[in-house]
């Protein structure tokens, strides 16, 4: 639409293989020790383990186009944009608004739910500003994604397949109910 190359919204290809690493495995952090802990204080009680391929594939299928297109569209155009014309803070808050009120007509969405992708955004924005990529981004979006429904919980309050199911024993701010993880005040702590 810029007449820019598309590799310019972020797509260069040094350090892509860490990046897409640390991305990966700080999403499994944050969404696996999240489960721990609301585990062990019995927010969430184990139920069963359902493993079925196809929808493990579809699953992360979906939620790498996911990452991938909001990404691209919130870190690579809008972020990278605002930069080139207002303060970088300002541009990483008002990019950061901008993918939280996207989520707000998501099903169960919550002002937890929304300060915590507000956050996410902050968060996903500061590693495309250390990187000028958006192989990060990308990647940590999509772990978050991913194992987050892995997990057993709802994704920004989207109903998906699960591996690990869990028993909640009640919808409240600390397991993030329905809206799941993302509406928890956990989340917000371990942003």
């Amino acid at each position: 639409m810029d007449k820019e190359a598309f590799v310019q919204l972020g797509f260069q290809s040094y350090n892509y293989k860490k990046e897409v690493a640390l991305g990966i495995l700080m999403g499994l952090a944050i969404m696996g020790i999240g489960s721990l802990i609301l585990a062990f204080f019995n927010q969430l009680g184990f139920v069963k383990i359902v493993l079925l391929p196809s929808e493990v594939f579809l699953t992360i299928i979906l939620y790498l186009l996911v990452a991938v297109m909001e990404e691209v569209l919130f870190r690579g155009y809008i972020l990278r944009k605002l930069m080139r014309s207002i303060d970088i803070h300002w541009a990483l808050i008002i990019s950061s608004m901008i993918f939280a009120l996207m989520h707000a007509m998501n099903p169960h969405a919550s002002w937890i739910g929304l300060a915590n992708i507000f956050l996410s955004g902050i968060l996903l924005g500061l590693g495309f500003i250390y990187t000028q990529n958006l192989w990060f981004p990308i990647a940590l979006h999509f772990s978050w994604n991913l194992f987050q429904s892995f997990f057993g919980f709802n994704v920004s309050g989207e109903d998906t397949y699960t591996i690990i199911e869990w028993n909640r024993l009640e919808n409240n701010i600390l397991n993030g109910g329905d809206f799941g993880f993302e509406g928890s005040l956990l989340c917000i702590a371990m942003q």
